[in-house]
């Protein structure tokens, strides 16, 4: 595949390529400016005019992960590609909720939500702040630099 130009699904000149990573193929673009993109080879079929021809648009190409100098995400491109589905981390693996879970589904406010709301949630008339008075001299201030709390 190396040095063969690509042309995506809509007719467009992609590059050529320049590098085969297992079933990744890098392709680069551009003249002054290098552009480089990886490419499943599952999307790249050799035609009869001997170029390949990607199975996707170039809009979809150019949307895909970068490299960054020589590396690249391989799951990411593979991801974006749709070969492989994202990872989703299911937050209850038994398919049990926990109790937080339910409650929320109920309308109960979580406990964390509530230690949240004692911490001084700003307009909260249950909160109480602690009184600052003016700053008054004392025998260990006499300057009176010091607030006094109360």
């Amino acid at each position: 595949m190396n040095g063969r130009a690509v042309v995506t699904s809509d007719d467009q000149k992609l590059g050529h390529v320049v590098e085969e990573r297992g079933d990744i193929a890098i392709v680069e673009s551009g003249h002054l400016l290098k552009h480089r993109h990886a490419i499943p080879t599952t999307f790249l079929h050799a035609t009869e005019e001997g170029v390949l021809r990607a199975t996707v648009g170039k809009p979809v190409v150019e949307s895909s992960p970068k490299l960054d100098g020589d590396s690249f995400d391989r799951e990411a491109v593979l991801e974006h590609y749709g070969l492989i589905a994202p990872t989703v981390v299911d937050p209850d693996p038994d398919g049990v909720d926990s109790a937080e879970a339910a409650g929320v589904r109920e309308g109960i406010e979580p406990a964390p939500s509530e230690r949240l709301g004692t911490l001084g949630g700003e307009g909260d008339p249950a909160v109480e702040k602690p009184a600052v008075f003016d700053k008054s001299p004392n025998l260990q201030d006499p300057s009176g630099s010091s607030a006094n709390y109360h």
